[in-house]
């Protein structure tokens, strides 16, 4: 959680934009890809908390290795939700650790808060009804 805080920038954008259009590419060519495997998901859990400390968030890289798992809907975003959940909460503690949760970070976390909880709520409906 501490790189993310000394990380250079730029390179890690052309690398996320490289690795996002990458995907795109794999899965116009292979648009039924193998189920990916627990061992897959060590690796992909290891990579999408490294790339969530350099980057911040990592749902796009995380998305297409639990939609070829054949996660769908409520499964695919409870799933992506969870595993948002627990590397946020280490950054957290991570940032804690390393002094760099301040009195007005908190404070903008509790403000923006409402407005996280009332997109999630909107985000349900709208998936419900597509």
């Amino acid at each position: 959680g501490l790189l993310l805080a000394h990380a250079p920038l730029e390179p890690l954008k052309r690398i996320l934009g490289v690795f996002l259009i990458a995907v795109v590419l794999w899965r116009r060519i292979n648009p039924h890809p193998r189920r990916p495997t627990d061992r897959t998901f060590t690796g992909v859990g290891a990579a999408s908390g490294l790339g969530s400390a350099l980057l911040g968030s990592v749902g796009p890289l995380t998305a297409p290795f639990f939609l070829a798992y054949g996660l769908t809907r409520a499964a695919y975003i409870g799933t992506e939700a969870a595993s948002a959940l627990v590397m946020h909460t280490s950054k957290i503690a991570a940032y804690g650790a390393g002094n760099l949760l301040t009195r007005t970070v908190l404070l903008y976390g509790a403000a923006l808060t409402p407005a996280t909880l009332l997109g999630a709520w909107a985000g349900k409906k709208v998936v419900g009804r597509v």
